[in-house]
C-alpha cells in the first residue's frame, strides 16, 4: 500500500473514534470523565472538525478504493458533529438545559 492509502485509512480510524466520542458524549457516559457538559460537547465538536479536515485532505490524494472507508467515516463524523453542536447550541440558548 502506498503512503497516501495509509493516511486515508488512519484518518478513517481517527474519524470513527472521534465520532464514537462525539455521539457517546452527546447521549451517555462521557460526563463521568469530564463532568462539565458544555466542555465535553465543545471538545467533541472540535475533534470532529479536525477529523473532517484530515479526512478531506487525505481523501483527495488517496486511491479510489480508500473512498469507501473515508465516506463511512465522514458520515459517522457528520452525525457526531450534528449531535454535539445541536446539544451545545440548545444548552447555550435555553437557560437550565444542562
Amino acid at each position: 500500500m502506498s503512503r497516501q492509502s495509509w493516511h486515508v485509512i488512519a484518518w478513517s480510524l481517527v474519524g470513527i473514534a472521534v465520532s464514537w466520542y462525539a455521539l457517546i458524549g452527546a447521549v451517555q457516559t462521557v460526563y463521568r470523565w469530564i463532568p462539565h457538559e458544555p466542555v465535553t460537547l465543545l471538545f467533541g465538536c472540535g475533534l470532529t472538525v479536525i477529523s473532517l479536515i484530515g479526512l478531506v485532505r487525505s481523501g483527495k490524494r488517496g486511491p479510489w478504493w480508500c473512498l469507501i472507508p473515508a465516506t463511512v467515516s465522514v458520515i459517522a463524523v457528520g452525525l457526531g458533529l450534528v449531535a454535539d453542536s445541536t446539544l451545545l447550541l440548545l444548552g447555550l440558548t435555553i437557560p437550565g438545559f444542562y
